[in-house]
């Protein structure tokens, strides 16, 4: 439990770290290469680093966008948990598995959201890009959630929440996510699945039939890298959907939890030469890494072989229905 005193050191570390007038001078000069093609997307190994200022994380967004858009990446993914990255600025040790770091999260989740928020609609005002800006777990008033955002042109185009947790984020009391939906990705749809939504093949399949032609998953695994494992989550959507996917990883260690993982671009079978499914791969599972993969959306309409089964639309309406959040 959180004393009095050690309340009051927590609310004047946020005070000081997270304060606006600390780096809006440094994205007020920032410059972003704005001439991008939407059918090129970029994914990435990204280290998990807690961030002791706002400053800091703003250098990190605006070094990984950098990177992305100067390869003329029109939609850039960042992985799962990136916004709480930001707990840093608390100044308090960050031990997932402890009781303290999620007292300590209820607390300063708003100061959290304000800053990750400020930040990507910033930086993201300054490209046309899309950014899938990963995900961060806080307060929603009275709710915990693991939601992701996606940013466009200063804006928030689309927003939404986890709906199949691990074990971690079920005891920590994470709310299931219950909401679907597309945005736009040049002339082509887009839908997101968050980390393990991914090695379910429902939530793909229902976005596939609204007309996703691309899926985005941001992904943070705590543990060892296997192939194996991988390839349950976005490579296999990319064939039971017969869409592209497109996967983002936090990597690194915190407290005695090592998060590894492939940044990857996949697709069906049939679009690859190689038979393979696989686009772009990151070579390292431990290190950070950009992937960036051109996207031909023409050959995937004339390769992609869908299935149409029969209870398709009971599966969409059992996921739309109001007692999603309770089936799992």
């Amino acid at each position: 439990m959180f004393s009095w005193w050690r309340r009051q050191k927590l609310r004047l570390a946020l005070s000081r770290s997270a304060s606006p007038n600390i780096y809006e001078s440094f994205l007020d000069q920032v410059v972003l290469r704005n001439l991008q093609s939407a059918d090129t997307v970029a994914v990435m190994n990204v280290r998990l680093t807690l961030y002791s200022n706002a400053l800091e994380y703003a250098r990190a967004v605006v070094r990984y966008l950098t990177l992305a858009l100067d390869q003329g990446t029109g939609v850039i993914v960042f992985p799962e948990l990136f916004g709480n990255l930001l707990m840093g600025m608390a100044g308090e040790p960050v031990n997932l598995e402890s009781k303290d770091t999620l007292e300590m999260l209820y607390m300063i989740s708003p100061v959290l959201v304000e800053t990750y928020m400020d930040i990507f609609q910033q930086v993201s005002s300054k490209t046309d890009a899309v950014i899938v800006g990963g995900t961060m777990v806080y307060m929603d008033n009275d709710r915990l959630v693991n939601r992701a955002f996606v940013f466009r042109r200063g804006n928030v185009i689309w927003s939404q929440d986890k709906a199949h947790l691990m074990p971690l984020e079920e005891r920590w009391g994470i709310a299931r996510g219950a909401r679907m939906g597309l945005f736009d990705v040049g002339t082509t749809k887009a839908g997101l699945l968050i980390c393990m939504d991914a090695t379910y093949y429902e939530q793909a399949r229902i976005l596939e039939n609204m007309g996703a032609r691309l899926l985005l998953v941001p992904s943070a695994n705590p543990a060892p890298f296997y192939m194996g494992e991988q390839i349950r989550g976005a490579w296999a959507r990319a064939q039971t959907s017969q869409v592209f996917t497109a996967q983002s990883f936090l990597v690194g260690k915190i407290g005695n939890l090592t998060f590894e993982g492939k940044a990857g671009v996949y697709a069906p079978a049939s679009y690859t030469d190689d038979g393979s499914g696989i686009v772009a791969l990151a070579n390292k599972y431990d290190e950070e890494e950009i992937v960036v993969a051109k996207l031909d959306f023409d050959k995937l309409a004339r390769v992609r072989k869908p299935l149409t089964p029969r209870y398709q639309s009971e599966l969409s309406k059992f996921y739309q229905s109001k007692g999603f959040p309770d089936r799992f």
